[in-house]
């Protein structure tokens, strides 16, 4: 194979230690010489391997993104001016056999010295940091529902069934009946009165019969412990959605491009944002970055055989959120998207068409992001704001 990079350095990554491996060569020698050093994870032991690199002259620095364990080793040699590749793990996977930690970034440095480590997207620190938030507020958004979903399993055990009248207990309405049984208060259709709002549908009398169960005091102190934790959580998503929108603001150029396109709302820009960042080029083209948010069709080929393939996996936070905005999008007002969804739709699959759709609207949002003239993708189309 043909050399590519003179001198380069290979690093196998844990918690505690790192082990590097420099390889130094001309670029038609098969045989560079190649030194290995053991060094810790603390800071001033990462300091010691930048001067170590620099000592040898090292350009190149290859890693594989293990774990967490590789950014803070990242932050110290960026500083230091090396040009930084993380790969992923898999797709610089060695051959099976005697493994060892020298073996393992020896390879890595093998592979990088021909140019065989593909390099994985490593944003700017300021959206690194956003990408860190909006993550934060999707798992406590989903422990929430988990709370939620345990206090409707308490409910049904319980025999309240107050949920087959009630399309959100967790409203105005919803909590103060609830808190009707946490208080352990006698359930009389005067003091349901009170608590009904004007838009219940449902008659006082229903109510309060699917307020008579057999809820018992364990069942509503352990409710009451679940309520606890989703005020708390909500407070702490509201905090989190307030810093975000702050690191955002300068985006807002982008922003108000981004969320002109149908199904994309505001919660769906932070997250684009935080994922993909504000510069498309480290994706080359609108099939690379596709590829990376794991929308693109699977390809399953053998002995001249197309067979099924799901599509790749990729960006999870970013494919949900598109996911959400193509459903959105495939049932909004506009021609473009809706048509789009319901002629993959008619094939025999709406999972796949909603996919398509997502994948439809990724595109689009490559190309806006790509504009250097500010004019927004969408009046390209012929598309309208919702």
């Amino acid at each position: 194979m043909e050399v590519v990079v003179e001198r380069c350095c290979g690093l196998d990554v844990h918690q505690k230690t790192v082990v590097a491996c420099t390889l130094v060569g001309n670029l038609s020698t098969n045989r560079p010489k190649k030194l290995i050093k053991t060094f810790g994870t603390r800071t001033f032991e990462l300091q010691e391997l930048a001067s170590w690199l620099h000592e040898q002259e090292i350009s190149t620095v290859m890693m594989e993104s293990t774990g967490q364990y590789w950014c803070p080793i990242w932050n110290v040699l960026e500083k230091e001016g090396f040009k930084l590749i993380l790969a992923n793990p898999q797709r610089i996977k060695g051959i099976p056999g005697r493994k060892t930690d020298q073996k393992d970034a020896e390879w890595i440095a093998q592979l990088g010295r021909v140019g065989l480590v593909p390099q994985s997207y490593v944003p700017p620190t300021a959206i690194q940091e956003l990408r860190s938030l909006t993550r934060t507020r999707t798992h406590l958004i989903a422990e929430r529902t988990q709370h939620k979903n345990r206090i409707h399993n308490i409910l049904q055990q319980g025999n309240i069934k107050l949920t087959g009248f009630l399309s959100d207990i967790y409203g105005k309405t919803g909590r103060k009946l609830v808190d009707l049984l946490l208080s352990g208060e006698k359930i009389e259709e005067e003091n349901i009165l009170e608590c009904l709002h004007s838009r219940v549908k449902a008659s006082s009398k229903d109510i309060v019969e699917s307020l008579k169960g057999t809820l018992t005091k364990a069942h509503r102190f352990e409710m009451q412990i679940h309520f606890d934790i989703i005020d708390c959580l909500e407070e702490q998503i509201t905090e989190l959605s307030k810093e975000i929108r702050i690191r955002i603001a300068p985006y807002q150029e982008i922003i108000d491009e981004l969320i002109k396109i149908p199904g994309v709302k505001e919660s769906c820009v932070e997250v684009i944002l935080s994922e993909i960042g504000p510069d498309i080029s480290a994706f080359q083209t609108q099939s690379h970055l596709a590829s990376w948010a794991g929308l693109c069709p699977g390809s399953y080929e053998s002995g001249g055989v197309r067979k099924k393939a799901h599509i790749g996996r990729g960006n999870k936070y970013l494919r949900t959120a598109l996911y959400h905005a193509g459903r959105a999008a495939a049932h909004s007002g506009s021609p473009v998207f809706s048509e789009f969804y319901h002629r993959i739709a008619s094939r025999g699959s709406k999972q796949k068409a909603v996919i398509a759709t997502a994948h439809k609207i990724l595109r689009v949002i490559y190309r806006t992001l790509e504009s250097t003239n500010k004019k927004s993708y969408c009046d390209g189309l012929g598309l309208t704001s919702q």
